[in-house]
């Protein structure tokens, strides 16, 4: 029931913040827009044997900038990667 309502309250304000910004987005519509953006990570080995992780960010489409500049959001340029821990393939040294 919760997570329910929570989520109605997040649509009923983001409902509100687009009529207030003057946006012709239903909440539904900037949702749907704004899903299609997505986080890449770059992994660049070294010859050290180490990896350099680089998440970055789709280009913005003029519609998603404008969805965003409506909500008064500023999206970044750099995402910092997450902690990946992996598994050493020697179990021993594990």
């Amino acid at each position: 029931m919760l997570v329910a309502f929570l989520g109605y309250a997040l649509q009923v304000t983001l409902k509100h913040l687009l009529k207030r910004s003057g946006s012709e987005y239903s909440p539904t519509e900037a949702l749907k827009r704004l899903r299609e953006i997505r986080s890449v990570d770059i992994v660049l080995p070294t010859v050290e044997g180490r990896e350099i992780w680089l998440r970055r960010i789709t280009k913005l489409d003029d519609e998603q900038q404008k969805i965003l500049y409506q909500l008064q959001l500023q999206w970044p340029e750099l995402l910092e990667p997450t902690q990946i821990l992996k598994c050493s393939e020697n179990s021993a040294i594990a």
